[in-house]
């Protein structure tokens, strides 16, 4: 059975290059938001394997950060990597403190994305 993973990014360029970098390999399904609100059912109700979610979200969304709060409620032991354009540690550690595994930087690199969903899907 494919392993499902959810891309939570506001911008559908970025899910394009994740959702085209992850079809290469493994089967994996890909589950797809474009906001915060979409984000949040789709969890609830895909029950994703890996969570992709990007830190900054579109005006008027919640951020990265609540998302991550939300699904760490519902799922204490989900695996949820966040998406960077900043790169800065003190960030990235904070996310890292509210119960993220890791994290991927923007713009991507390919073996780098595949490296990270394999190390938590396998």
């Amino acid at each position: 059975m494919a392993k499902k993973i959810l891309i939570i990014d506001d911008s559908l360029f970025m899910r394009k290059i994740l959702k085209d970098i992850l079809a290469g390999g493994e089967d994996y399904e890909i589950l797809e938001a474009g906001s915060s609100t979409a984000a949040k059912d789709l969890y609830k109700k895909g029950k994703p394997d890996l969570t992709l979610l990007d830190i900054v979200m579109g005006e008027g969304e919640e951020a990265g950060e609540e998302v991550l709060e939300f699904i760490m409620e519902l799922n204490p032991s989900a695996k949820v990597v966040m998406i960077s354009a900043l790169g800065q540690d003190s960030i990235l550690k904070r996310y890292e403190k509210a119960g993220a595994a890791d994290y991927i930087v923007k713009p991507f690199n390919k073996e780098k994305v595949i490296e990270t969903v394999k190390k938590y899907l396998d």
